[in-house]
């Protein structure tokens, strides 16, 4: 008969994704334990590196055992997951990233046998472990040490929800009725862990310190708090790092940052299926995708076949692949992607959006692939940022340009000493949504019921100062955008106790009609443009088209802007040629233009008018035209250049 090996007191669980590096040490700081009661549950989430490797050796200790899930679920999957394994009394938690010091688990163990009335215990952390000074020769490595990663709070042996524990920190017992670790199919969150404290504490557990810095929560870009709420991180970052493909839709809510419910967002493209037609083009997406990703899809709609090739390392709020929608095939940017470019075989490259696409743009121009070159880009004039000879290199090798407006196409004609060919041009705003979201779920004005202005702002409220003014005006805002609250906290604190800014929650494209056609108008960035017409002189606010453009053109809303009308500016162009701005002196002007109840609901019924040349699905097949007759220019040269190599 084989029996069953006795039961350890605590069961360690190391849940790791892609940090084969980082294992060892890890591993070595478990087994240096002073205290060797224990298991080490290892839970692989499908990691594509060599994770089991190097873990191969430490499976001859019969304390560790190793658990390989084949596909990526996320850390609440594999927490849940290596907790169904447990069979010690107590709970501790080894990230693959972290390091245990040596008395660690010996020290939460004795507070949890010595206080039976303790459910938690938890040591002391040190983190943000850097080498300070201009060389690390004769530098002190330092640290920050501390009972939690937060402020201690007032009461030391019970963290408030505004603490945060590391699960390195922490051993728990384990018992019936405890909770499960929040999964990705719920909600995807950097507060994973302090949710899970905050249900224990909810359900009457005791927490207690150990007294002791006893481990090390170690910081790197790729920690899991990073990639969902760092700079740079958010939900294309999120869904890159983790490989979460099509058809998987993410409720993502960070701490900070923006957040997105996928599945309310874009769930209503999910049953879409459109077949490329026999004549639709290949595109190859090279970059990012902006604000507006979903409108890609006018493009599958039409019979075309869509590639992507992704930025590494987007902004926050900038979209990459892979999308949980569409059919967009995305290339791995690995070594091998120039071999998988060219099998593909597109028709076209499509290169875009902002700035911080243009070095793997510029790689993609180095791999000589021999496919036509568009590129399309968003930003107004931006010669800093150290990337001002990349842009005119990719400018001068694209076979064709796209430019926002004829202001940002000129701009940069100057700036290329006059050698731009109009004729390889096209003009389309580079991040414009897509036509779905422009219903007729229009909503009555709140002026109509209490005779107030109310107007609206999702986005940053750059140039509305100060409120106090427009609250003396008797113009209220309502401020869009949990992440833009955060960021202007200290205008948003002033704003509120004037009583006349009211805050709310991200709007979603599905309900930008319904929710913000209540509003007179919408306010753009404010600002006083001094190029007096001058081109060259003009800077990135006055050639600039902001995103969210489209969300105020689906609402059908004017457009508020300071009055440049003697200057170049191209949001002030657009408003003027489909006469839906006001434009305004000071906030008394504004005030006085806001009343003017027949001129306002005459701007509102132009910017109804004019909102569908807002949406991207408009233009598609403009652009595709335009890519067919790159395509037929660069056949034409082509063959010109046989004719003169048989010559």
């Amino acid at each position: 008969m084989r029996c069953s090996p006795p039961s350890p007191l605590v069961s360690v669980l190391m849940p790791t994704f892609k940090q084969a590096s980082f294992l060892p040490r890890a591993l070595e700081s478990l087994l240096a334990q002073s205290w060797e009661d224990w298991e080490l549950i290892v839970v692989d989430d499908g990691s594509p590196d060599d994770t089991a490797r190097v873990i191969q050796p430490y499976l001859a200790d019969p304390r560790i055992s190793f658990h390989r899930l084949e596909r990526n679920g996320g850390l609440g999957a594999a927490l849940n997951h290596a907790t169904a394994l447990a069979r010690g009394r107590y709970l501790a938690y080894l990230p693959s990233d972290d390091v245990y010091y040596r008395e660690h688990l010996e020290q939460l163990v004795g507070v949890l046998e010595a206080h039976p009335p303790v459910d938690l215990a938890y040591g002391g952390v040190r983190w943000d472990y850097k080498l300070y000074g201009p060389t690390l020769r004769g530098k002190a490595a330092v640290g920050r040490e501390a009972e939690f990663l937060g402020l201690p709070p007032e009461d030391k042996s019970q963290p408030t929800s505004g603490n945060l524990l590391a699960l390195v920190q922490v051993m728990h017992r384990r018992r019936e009725g405890l909770p499960r670790w929040t999964e990705r199919a719920e909600r995807v969150s950097d507060t994973l862990e302090v949710d899970f404290w905050r249900a224990l504490l909810d359900g009457g557990a005791r927490f207690a310190y150990a007294g002791a810095i006893t481990c090390e929560w170690v910081g790197h870009p790729d920690q899991r708090h990073q990639i969902i709420a760092g700079i740079p991180g958010g939900l294309s970052r999120y869904r890159a790092h983790y490989g979460i493909g099509r058809g998987e839709y993410l409720n993502f809510q960070p701490s900070r940052g923006m957040r997105v419910n996928e599945w309310e967002r874009y769930g209503r493209f999910a049953p879409a299926d459109h077949a490329p037609r026999p004549d639709g083009l290949k595109i190859l997406l090279v970059g990012s995708l902006g604000f507006n990703p979903e409108r890609m899809l006018a493009l599958e709609e039409r019979g075309h076949k869509l590639y992507g090739l992704w930025s590494p390392d987007p902004e926050t709020w900038d979209a990459t692949g892979p999308f949980s929608y569409g059919h967009i095939e995305d290339i791995p940017l690995d070594e091998c992607w120039p071999e998988r470019v060219r099998a593909v075989r597109p028709d076209v490259i499509y290169a875009l959006l902002n700035l911080q696409a243009l070095p793997l743009i510029e790689r993609v121009l180095d791999a000589r692939l021999g496919i036509p070159f568009v590129f399309h880009f968003k930003e107004g004039p931006f010669p800093g940022d150290g990337l001002w000879p990349a842009l005119i290199r990719v400018l001068k090798e694209s076979d064709s340009l796209i430019f926002i407006s004829p202001e940002n196409r000129e701009w940069y004609r100057l700036a290329l000493g006059g050698q731009l060919d109009e004729s390889r041009t096209f003009i389309l705003d580079g991040d414009l949504p897509k036509i779905d979201w422009m219903t007729d779920e229009w909503s009555p004005k709140l002026s109509q019921g209490d005779g107030q202005i109310h107007t609206v702002c999702a986005g940053r409220p750059l140039g509305l100062e100060p409120l106090s003014e427009l609250a003396r005006q008797g113009i209220h805002v309502h401020f869009y955008g949990t992440h833009f609250h955060e960021w202007f906290p200290n205008w948003t604190r002033s704003g509120l106790e004037s009583g006349f800014l009211h805050l709310h929650p991200t709007v979603e494209p599905q309900d930008w009609v319904r929710e913000l056609s209540r509003y007179d108008a919408a306010w753009v960035q404010q600002f006083d443009s001094v190029n007096g017409g001058d081109l060259r002189r003009a800077t990135w606010d006055d050639l600039n088209l902001p995103a969210r453009l489209g969300t105020y053109a689906a609402a059908g809303l004017p457009w508020i802007m300071r009055d440049n009308r003697h200057s170049l500016v191209a949001m002030q162009t657009l408003a003027q040629d489909h006469d839906f701005g006001v434009f305004y002196r000071d906030f008394a002007d504004l005030a006085a233009q806001l009343r003017d109840r027949p001129r306002l609901e005459e701007l509102t019924a132009n910017a109804r008018a004019a909102r569908r040349l807002f949406a991207f699905d408009t233009h598609a097949a403009d652009l595709v035209d335009f890519f067919r007759r790159v395509l037929a220019a660069q056949a034409f040269l082509q063959d010109e250049r046989v004719a003169q190599g048989d010559d």
